[in-house]
């Protein structure tokens, strides 16, 4: 767990000379090579599951009249993989070098920073997949936040049949029809109506899909030249690739954020859905550390149990870390008010002292994990807070607001 930061780059050697150090116990090159089987990586597996099913968890407050009793964010992240482990972790084939790619399935809950599931999958089974087959865990009272890939009507119901809550943009595949009219909503004549009139954002009550005719609120915002621009780009590259172009009715809905709830106005407000939305990104960052700073992309072309052990491994560890964050992130939350801790700061931090966490636990038990802990809530006030730059809103005071019950 304590060499996993450099994903399977880590020599076996310096593997062996680090077990001699640290315990006094010696072992070859070749009898550790072996260990890394198919029996340890069950065992990784396993105390993994463990450690999702046992978590630290600390909400913001204890109000029973919360209007969500958690806010689930789940995205993937896939990375490419040595060819010889297609048979395992299959690509989509037709891009250099992408004949094995990998798929990490995850999700947290933003309110008491539970991390609810880890999934390895193979990148064949896409987001919408995932969708479908991790309907059941959804529990009364929760609210969802998903990127576009996973939203399809038949998840959308599956929520709304739960007593649950969605919060997502609208994929371009799925059509909205007024509620009142029953016709399919025009967003050349919203986007026109929003221009003429100058208004910060439009709301519609809609039913989503042709046939599913979901109800639910839509709320319309206009997006930015240089965000449309770019949007625009990504969607020509994407549609190239299969021979189509972009329609004139997918690039009116580039220019607007379109976003839908079936949350009503006493639970998010219209003004509120753009800016809870955007708590999603925190996954994006969480994704950015696990391969920035723990390095769970670099793989080298050894036997897959052990890119499997050393990828478990580091998931195990960052599990561990998640823990400690947890409780510095409660402290300063609750000590400051304003703050919260970087995620980036924390983890870069803890992968540059590893070594601190590990003399704990294996050398010095004159030392405890209390004492670290209060190590790491000394400095957190003056070096791990998270900046916000000039004109933007606080991270904490997002979550604040969405965990505020409305009068």
């Amino acid at each position: 767990m304590f060499n996993s930061q450099q994903g399977t780059l880590t020599s076996l050697d310096f593997m062996a000379s680090d077990f001699k150090a640290t315990h006094g116990l010696a072992i070859s090159k070749q009898a550790l090579d072996e260990r890394f089987n198919s029996r340890s990586v069950m065992f990784l597996k396993k105390v993994l599951s463990i450690m999702l099913t046992t978590q630290y968890e600390k909400v913001f407050s204890q109000n029973k009249s919360l209007p969500f009793k958690s806010c689930r964010v789940r995205d993937s992240t896939r990375f490419k993989l040595p060819e010889k482990y297609e048979n395992v972790y299959r690509g989509h084939g037709g891009v250099p070098n992408s004949n094995s790619v990998i798929s990490i399935q995850y999700e947290f809950d933003l309110l008491t920073g539970k991390q609810i599931d880890i999934q390895l999958t193979s990148a064949r089974r896409n987001d919408q997949q995932d969708s479908k087959e991790s309907i059941n865990n959804i529990s009364q009272g929760e609210l969802l936040i998903r990127d576009l890939g996973y939203v399809t009507t038949t998840y959308l119901k599956s929520v709304v049949d739960k007593g649950a809550y969605f919060l997502n943009r609208i994929p371009s595949q799925i059509s909205a029809y007024d509620i009142k009219t029953k016709a399919e909503v025009n967003f050349n004549k919203v986007f026109k109506k929003m221009k003429r009139y100058n208004l910060p954002y439009m709301e519609m009550d809609i039913e989503l899909g042709k046939k599913a005719r979901i109800p639910c609120r839509m709320i319309v915002f206009i997006n930015d030249h240089k965000t449309y621009k770019s949007r625009l780009r990504r969607t020509t590259k994407n549609t190239k690739s299969i021979n189509c172009k972009v329609s004139d009715k997918q690039k009116t809905r580039l220019k607007m954020d379109i976003y839908i709830t079936n949350a009503s106005k006493d639970i998010i407000t219209s003004d509120n859905i753009k800016s809870f939305y955007s708590l999603r990104w925190q996954i994006e960052l969480i994704f950015k550390t696990w391969k920035s700073l723990v390095n769970i992309n670099k793989v080298k072309n050894v036997k897959i149990e052990r890119f499997q052990s050393m990828l478990l491994a580091a998931l195990i560890w960052i599990l561990a870390n998640w823990k400690i964050f947890n409780v510095i992130n409660t402290w300063l939350i609750n000590d400051e008010k304003n703050k919260t801790v970087s995620i980036w700061k924390f983890f870069r931090f803890a992968t540059y002292n590893k070594r601190m966490l590990q003399e704990i636990i294996f050398r010095d038990r004159s030392k405890s994990i209390s004492s670290y802990l209060e190590m790491l809530i000394s400095i957190a006030k003056e070096r791990f807070y998270r900046e916000t730059r000039k004109g933007q809103e606080a991270h904490i005071h997002k979550i604040i607001r969405l965990y505020t019950p409305l009068a």
